[in-house]
C-alpha cells in the first residue's frame, strides 16, 4: 500500500482547496472501485454539511440525525453500514439516493476528516465493495494520507483566510489613503468655492466625486450661482488637469457662428475664411470642454454634438476628412432641460447624454449661512487687486445682506460688496448706509416707494408739498425699521441728530 504515500506528495503539490478535495476524493474512489465517493464541508456558518461535488448541489444539516453524517460529525467517530442496515436510514430521502446502487456485498462507511485539532469539519462517505472497504480504512499508510489530505487543505485555507486577511487590510489603507486625498481635495476646493453650508459641503463632495469620473457632467442652477466656477474645478481636479480647459457660452455667440466656433473650419468653407480655423473641440482635446447655457444651442447643431459625444471624433464645416477629439464634457444651464424635452426644443436623447452626472448648485438664498464668508473673501480679492486696505463689512451691513433678495445670487453679492468697498477708506469697514438703497429686500422697496404728485400743475404751495413729500419718506421708513431711528437714518444716509431735528419739525413720532 506504498502507493498512498506516492499519491500523497501528489497532495502536496495542490494550492487550491476545490482542487486538492477534487483530487483526493478521485484517487480513493479509483484504488478503491467505489461507486460513491465523496467529501462533505462544513458550510461557513457551520449549518450544513456541502459535497465537494458542485454539480450534486446536495446539502445535509448538521442536526439531521436521521441521516449518518450528523452522528458522525458529533461523535468524531467512523460508521460503516451494512446493505442490510440501511434499513435504519430510509428517512433521509437525499442520503437514500446516495446508497441506492449497493448491493449485498457493498458497505457504505462514513470518516470523519478532521482538517484541525480543535474540531471535526470534514466526512469522507464512500460506497463499495465491504471487503475493501474495510482493508483499506484499517490500513496505517491509508491513514496516513488522510491526515496529509486533511493537513494540506487546513493549511490552503489558513492560507486562504491569511490571503483574505491582508488584502481586506490592503483595500482599507486604500480607502483611507483615498479618503484622505478626497478631504484634502474638499478642503482645497472651499478656498474657491466659499461655504461653510451644507449644501456647499455637499457640492464640494460630488465635484470631486465627479472630477474623479469619466461621465458627462450637468451643472445645473440660477444666474450667478457659480455653474462656471464648478465645472473649472471638475477640471482642476480630474486626471486631466494639466491638460486645457476651453468655455463658451452657447447663448453669447449668433447662431450661425457657433457651428463654426465648436468645429472650425477650412479655408475656402465659406466667403471670408481665408485661413483653416481651429475649432474649440479640437482645442480641448486632451482636456475639458465646457458648454454653459447649452440650452440654447439650436437643435441642428444638438444633432452633431451628439455624434461628437458619442464617437469623439468631428468634422470641421468645409472639412473631408474627420479629425479624432478625446475631451471630457462639462456643460451648464439655468433653465430646465426637461421642459424644453418636453417641448421638443431640446433633443432627448442629447438630454440623457448630458445628464451622466448631474449637479445642483444652491441658490445664495439657500445657504445665508455662507454670506459672510463670501463677503471676506470677495473683500480680500478687492483689496488685492485694488491695492487697498478694507478691513471688511460691519456686522450690520452682514445682517442686511441676509436680509437682502439676492435674484442675481453670488455674483451679485460679490458686486454689491465691490460697490461697498469703493466707497470705504483704507482701514474702515464697510458700513449699511453704503449699500441700503441697494440690498433691500423687494417687498420692503415697495413699502418705501412714495407716490408722486399726480401733476406739478396742482402744488400751490412748494414749501409745503416738500414738507409733506419729506415727512411721508420718514414716515414710511420709521416704519420699516420698527422705530428705530438710528437705522432708518442709516438708510436715509442722514446723522441720528439730524433725523431727530426733522421728527421734531414736522412732528412725527415713531410707530
Amino acid at each position: 500500500m506504498s502507493r498512498w504515500l506516492t499519491y500523497a506528495t501528489d497532495l502536496i503539490g495542490i494550492r487550491e482547496p476545490q482542487q486538492l478535495a477534487q483530487l483526493f476524493a478521485e484517487t480513493v474512489k479509483h484504488e478503491l472501485e467505489l461507486e460513491t465517493c465523496l467529501v462533505l464541508f462544513l458550510s461557513a456558518d457551520g449549518r450544513t454539511l456541502v459535497p465537494h461535488l458542485q454539480s450534486l448541489n446536495k446539502t445535509w444539516s448538521v442536526t439531521d440525525f436521521d441521516c449518518p453524517f450528523a452522528h458522525v460529525l458529533q461523535s468524531g467517530k467512523p460508521m460503516e453500514i451494512s446493505s442490510e442496515e440501511l434499513v435504519f436510514w430510509q428517512q433521509n430521502r437525499d442520503f437514500c439516493q446516495l446508497t441506492e446502487s449497493m448491493s449485498m456485498f457493498s458497505a457504505a462507511r462514513v470518516e470523519p476528516l478532521p482538517v484541525s485539532h480543535q474540531s471535526v469539519r470534514a466526512v469522507l462517505f464512500v460506497v463499495g465493495n465491504a471487503d475493501k472497504i474495510h482493508d483499506t480504512f484499517t490500513d496505517e499508510t491509508f491513514h496516513r494520507y488522510k491526515q496529509v489530505f486533511s493537513q494540506q487543505r487546513s493549511l490552503l485555507i489558513d492560507m486562504q483566510q491569511e490571503e483574505f486577511t491582508q488584502r481586506n487590510l490592503r483595500e482599507s489603507l486604500s480607502d483611507v489613503e483615498r479618503n484622505n486625498q478626497q478631504r484634502q481635495m474638499v478642503n482645497e476646493l472651499s478656498r474657491t468655492l466659499v461655504g461653510c453650508s451644507e449644501a456647499m459641503k455637499k457640492l464640494r463632495e460630488q465635484i470631486i466625486s465627479a472630477a474623479g469620473s469619466r461621465l458627462s457632467v450637468m451643472v445645473q442652477g440660477e444666474t450667478g450661482t457659480g455653474k462656471e466656477l464648478v465645472a473649472q474645478a471638475i477640471h482642476d481636479f480630474s486626471p486631466r488637469a494639466g491638460k486645457p480647459f476651453v468655455a463658451i457660452n452657447c447663448a453669447a455667440i449668433p447662431e450661425n457662428l457657433l457651428e463654426s466656433e465648436l468645429f472650425g473650419y477650412c479655408k475656402g468653407a465659406f466667403s471670408g475664411a481665408d485661413t483653416d480655423k481651429q475649432g474649440l473641440i479640437e482645442q480641448a482635446d486632451g482636456g475639458t470642454l465646457f458648454l454653459d447655457e447649452i440650452g440654447d444651442m439650436p437643435l441642428v447643431l444638438q444633432a452633431k454634438l451628439l455624434r461628437v459625444l458619442e464617437t469623439h471624433q468631428y468634422r470641421p464645416i468645409g472639412g473631408k476628412e474627420e479629425y479624432a477629439s478625446d475631451f471630457r464634457l462639462v456643460s451648464a444651464t439655468h433653465v430646465n432641460l426637461q421642459n424644453q424635452v418636453h417641448q421638443k426644443s431640446f433633443r432627448q436623447d442629447l438630454y440623457y447624454r448630458l445628464f451622466q452626472y448631474p449637479l445642483l448648485v444652491p441658490r445664495l438664498v439657500d445657504r445665508i449661512e455662507d454670506i459672510e464668508l463670501l463677503s471676506d473673501h470677495f473683500v480680500a480679492i478687492y483689496n488685492q487687486v485694488h491695492g487697498t486696505h478694507v478691513r471688511g463689512l460691519n456686522y450690520k451691513t452682514v445682517d442686511c445682506l441676509k436680509q437682502h433678495n439676492f435674484n442675481g445670487n453670488v455674483r451679485e453679492l460679490k458686486h454689491l460688496v465691490e460697490f461697498g468697498c469703493a466707497q470705504t477708506q483704507d482701514d474702515q469697514e464697510v458700513l449699511a448706509n453704503s449699500l441700503i438703497h441697494r440690498i433691500l429686500p423687494r417687498e420692503e422697496l415697495n413699502l418705501l416707494s412714495v407716490e408722486e404728485p399726480e401733476s406739478c400743475t396742482v402744488i400751490k404751495d412748494l414749501k409745503q408739498a416738500l414738507q409733506d413729500f419729506e415727512s411721508k419718506i420718514i414716515r414710511e421708513r420709521l416704519r420699516l425699521f420698527s422705530g428705530d431711528r438710528t437705522k432708518a437714518a442709516e438708510s436715509l444716509g442722514i446723522p441720528k441728530r439730524t433725523l431727530a431735528y426733522k421728527c421734531q419739525k414736522l412732528e412725527i413720532k415713531s410707530p
